[in-house]
């Protein structure tokens, strides 16, 4: 079985990833394969608002309904007690920098003070950290190995620098969601999901 570095090479170029999704909806594993890219995606720029997306649909399943339609999207098929837990970390790293500088000011203290605060947080650092979805990926690895990317014995399945074309079925659910991804910050185009 392939693991996290093994799906990180899969999917180390544009054209890789796009092979990557593509085959995930063939494989009907396409909202898992998601996921992944989405993670990998956010390790790059590290946005509040990335990180909010990626708890609110996929950990939480508050998904639009129009597409869930046909098993395009889903939460994650974790366990309840796994899901409040990754949720939990997520949003309390994210009230910890803040969302909005009303949020920051508030966490330094409020009035005077807090504001100052909020403008030091403001000029530093105030990216989340790049490993807070590190136990959600690990287990899109698990979840990919066991529903397609492998045959029975272990042996890959997919290859990278192959070239496949998406379930059609997806196709009318795809500008809905593309648009999604470009409010959250991500580059649509760029995690390989067109």
């Amino acid at each position: 079985m392939a693991d996290i570095q093994d799906f990180r090479e899969y999917t180390s170029t544009p054209l890789r990833r796009n092979s990557f999704y593509c085959f995930s909806t063939k494989r009907f594993t396409q909202d898992v394969a998601i996921v992944f890219l989405l993670v990998e995606g956010y390790r790059k720029d590290r946005r509040k608002r990335q990180a909010n997306f990626i708890t609110d649909w996929f950990i939480n399943g508050n998904i639009p309904e129009d597409l869930q339609e046909r098993g395009f999207l889903s939460k994650m098929n974790i366990a309840s007690e796994l899901t409040r837990e990754y949720s939990a970390k997520a949003n309390s790293a994210i009230d910890a920098v803040g969302l909005t500088f009303k949020d920051k000011a508030k966490n330094h203290g409020g009035g005077l003070g807090g504001i100052f605060g909020a403008l030091r947080q403001k000029t530093g650092n105030n990216k989340l950290s790049i490993d807070l979805f590190d136990e959600v990926q690990l287990r899109t690895v698990e979840m990919l190995n066991e529903n397609g990317f492998h045959d029975g014995e272990g042996n890959l399945i997919f290859r990278p620098d192959h070239t496949y074309m998406p379930f059609g079925g997806f196709a009318g659910k795809l500008p809905k969601f593309r648009m999604a991804l470009k409010e959250a910050g991500f580059d649509a185009n760029a995690l390989g999901i067109y």
